[in-house]
Order: C-alpha cells, then structure tokens, then sequence
C-alpha cells in the first residue's frame, strides 16, 4: 500500500518543487495545458522524478506523512517539502541532486518547446541550388525545393 502514495499529484507537486529549485521560472511552465506527443514525454518525466524522489524519501515516516497532503496542494506542507526537498539537493553536486537536475531540465525543456509548423519553401532562380533543413526532435527535415530556371520574377 504504501508503494500507491506516488500519485500524479504528488508527482506534480514534487516536479514543481524541483523546477523552482534548479530551473529558473520553471514552476509556472507545469501548470501550462500540454498539446500533442510532448505531453506524454512530460507526464513518463514528471512520474520519473516522482519516482527517483519517492526512492529517497520513503524510509522517512514524517515526509511520507506530509505527501497526500503536497499533493492536494496544501501550502503548510508544499513548504515542508520543499525544505526537506531543498535539503536533500543542497549539494548540487551529489549524484541524487544531478539525477533530479537532469530531470527537471527535461521537463523544461519539453514543457518551452514551441511547434513549427513552419513551411520550407525555397525559389532557386538562375541555375542556384540550395538546402534548407530544420530540426524538430531531433529528426532533420529538408524543404521543398523549387529550380525555376530563368531569371528572378519582379516584384
């Protein structure tokens, strides 16, 4: 039974306090609606922390008395945990606070990523090539190409 008290709740509220401890502003970027396959990249992350710090702290009576109620969201004991929380990570450099880090900069970065749907349209004029490539997921896409051989339209 007590393996069940990592909620998504209590996985967000573990995630928030650990964005306001190694990302800058990056709390407020959690409570944002989610679109499309980022949010399931978000949600595997924040259980993954959620995890990694339940790990830790579930040998600890009093903490793990205090996670229903971060999870409902109760100011007293969200403070209580981020103390306890900030504690465990107060060296930066220690292999828990790195693996959170790490973590947490994932969360990030999936929660500030902006879709493009940006069309790639290039005009070659005069015999030119030329490529245009984006990445998106790291997957390269190459635009569409057009050789119109002849001279540049006028405006």
């Amino acid at each position: 039974m007590i393996e069940q008290i990592m909620t998504w709740a209590a996985a967000q509220a573990i995630a928030k306090i650990a964005l306001d401890k190694f990302v800058e502003s990056g709390a407020g970027e959690l409570g944002k609606s989610l679109a499309g396959a980022s949010a399931e990249k978000v949600k595997q992350k924040v259980q993954q922390l959620g995890n990694a710090v339940w790990n830790r702290i579930k040998g600890n009576a009093a903490v793990v008395e205090v996670l229903p109620k971060v999870a409902e969201g109760q100011p007293e004991e969200v403070q209580k945990m981020k103390n306890y929380l900030f504690a465990l990570w107060k060296d930066e450099n220690s292999e828990f606070a790195q693996e959170v880090k790490k973590l947490a900069d994932e969360i990030h970065f999936e929660l500030t990523q902006i879709e493009d749907n940006s069309s790639m349209t290039q005009n070659n004029y005069n015999k030119a090539t030329g490529y245009q490539v984006k990445v998106s997921g790291g997957s390269p896409q190459i635009g569409k190409i057009n050789n119109n051989y002849g001279t540049q339209p006028k405006d």
